[in-house]
């Protein structure tokens, strides 16, 4: 038995320390997807962590965005067709 609970306090102790992502999305009146991006939470707020992806009214991606514990890392835009128009590493662009 004491094996148990000392199992079920170190795991609760592992779970308290890591940052549990949650997937959120919004949609268009017309039910197409407009955006989905990952969160976790810290001191109350939510932190962007992962790829956010939003897009056009027509279905098409607009931009897909890599964030890394809130700060873009990666930014891809595309065209309202689909195509690929460009993309930055905004991590290079920071001050080491």
């Amino acid at each position: 038995m004491r094996i148990r609970v000392f199992i079920g306090a170190v795991s609760l102790l592992i779970l308290s320390g890591c940052k549990l992502p949650e997937q959120k999305q919004a949609f268009y009146p017309n039910g197409y997807l407009k955006e989905r991006y990952w969160v976790y939470r810290d001191n109350g707020r939510e932190v962007m962590n992962g790829l956010y992806t939003s897009w056009f009214p027509n279905g098409e991606r607009e931009v897909e965005i890599l964030y890394r514990d809130g700060s873009e890392v990666t930014k891809t835009y595309y065209t309202e067709r689909g195509s690929f128009l460009g993309s930055a590493d905004l991590a290079s662009l920071r001050e080491p």
